[in-house]
């Protein structure tokens, strides 16, 4: 297994978890229940962390946590309605404004 990402929080944890798991990469999240004993325990030891089979879902994993980070899966992710010319996110199927 191989750690692919520390995080601040279980919450954001799970999340990239989540994210990995629906791109296909089998993931689990390590330390997420030590989080409260932070300052009991070393808090670098106590962080969450998500991890992944080594090889080539490692690197994959990696790079959608990357990108994710630097919000790249966001940045082109609109269109243009038609009919009023609005910018629209790509997750809606009508258009916010004139509902084309």
């Amino acid at each position: 297994m191989k750690k692919v990402y520390t995080a601040d929080s279980p919450a954001i944890a799970w999340h990239f978890r989540n994210v990995l798991e629906q791109h296909g990469i089998a993931s689990l999240v390590k330390n997420d229940l030590l989080y409260s004993v932070g300052g009991e325990v070393p808090i670098h030891e106590c962080l969450p962390e998500v991890w992944v089979q080594e090889g080539l879902n490692a690197k994959y994993a990696e790079s959608i946590i990357q990108s994710i980070e630097n919000n790249e899966s966001t940045k082109n992710d609109m269109w243009l309605c038609q009919r009023c010319g609005e910018s629209n996110f790509e997750s809606f199927d009508i258009c916010w404004r004139c509902n084309a």
